[in-house]
């Protein structure tokens, strides 16, 4: 009786508050060769009255850390802006939005130095089972769905009616508890539940610069735009910087693994080695079909 007294407080907190944080366990593989080396991230799932947003807590921090560093450089006068390329955890650098109540999805995601906002135009078609089973407080159904090339399994409590989950999952009968795919290299797991305040993210004021690896305001595209994007960057990973350096009088400083660089030529050299490395070891992305 105890149990179902702390379910049924939770799901009573769950209706009556007006936010709310679901926090996901995303156990996963960035390369498909390695497949028993997973990977850790904790995301959150922030809910509220107009939609949810999907991100990275480790990439988040590290994100505001980056934008505060700039904003007391650029409050000081500085000509130039140092930047750190170095990051503390946060494999995963998107964000999705979903808006109710017709659960339209957005993936925001970053493509070089360029952020797009691209509006997901396949449906997520479950197919419900009977089977039921018990995950932690919660009593669960299955579900799978075929989405983006891979075939995934997941397991909703309708407990707690929210009809939403990790990534871009939506439209079960309860909140996703736990989602994985076939190949048991992706895994999202419910580990936490809470109420928060309305968080909001502030757009960086460059004074006009053009600051490399700063959040920015997405741009708006579909999703054969963004594709379109994604082989263009895989092809030439360092053609926005290219063109950034090539502007009269810019000037970019960054950090590179505690090694300062500001020499152009030099922090192209690097930029495309380090992309060129890290597409190679994430060859094992979520959507195998973007």
């Amino acid at each position: 009786m105890k149990r179902l007294a702390v379910l049924f407080l939770f799901v009573g907190v769950m209706l009556s508050a007006q936010n709310n944080r679901v926090i996901y366990e995303y156990r996963f593989a960035p390369d498909s060769i390695k497949t028993d080396s997973l990977k850790t991230e904790w995301m959150y799932l922030d809910i509220t009255k107009k939609g949810s947003k999907f991100y990275s807590k480790s990439t988040f921090e590290s994100d505001s850390i980056v934008q505060e560093s700039i904003k007391k450089q650029l409050a000081s006068g500085t000509r130039n802006v140092s930047i750190s390329r170095q990051r503390q955890g946060g494999e995963i650098n998107y964000e999705v939005e979903k808006i109710y109540p017709d659960y339209k999805t957005y993936l925001i995601a970053n493509i070089g130095n360029d952020a797009y906002k691209v509006l997901e135009d396949r449906k997520v078609s479950w197919k419900i089972f009977p089977e039921k089973k018990q995950l932690g407080e919660f009593k669960v159904q299955k579900a799978t769905t075929d989405f983006a090339g891979r075939m995934w399994t997941a397991w909703f409590t309708t407990d707690v009616p929210i009809q939403d989950g990790p990534y871009k999952f939506s439209g079960l009968p309860g909140l996703i508890v736990e989602i994985y795919d076939q190949t048991g290299t992706h895994k999202m797991e419910l580990k936490g539940l809470k109420k928060i305040q309305e968080t909001k993210t502030d757009e960086l004021n460059t004074q006009g610069k053009d600051i490399p690896f700063t959040r920015k305001k997405p741009l708006e595209v579909n999703r054969q735009q963004y594709v379109k994007q994604l082989k263009q960057y895989e092809n030439d990973p360092v053609q926005g910087m290219r063109e950034l350096l090539s502007r009269p009088n810019s000037k970019v400083k960054i950090n590179m693994g505690g090694k300062e660089i500001s020499d152009p030529a030099e922090i192209l050299r690097a930029m495309e080695q380090n992309a060129k490395e890290e597409m190679a070891r994430n060859n094992n992305k979520i959507e195998k079909q973007p």
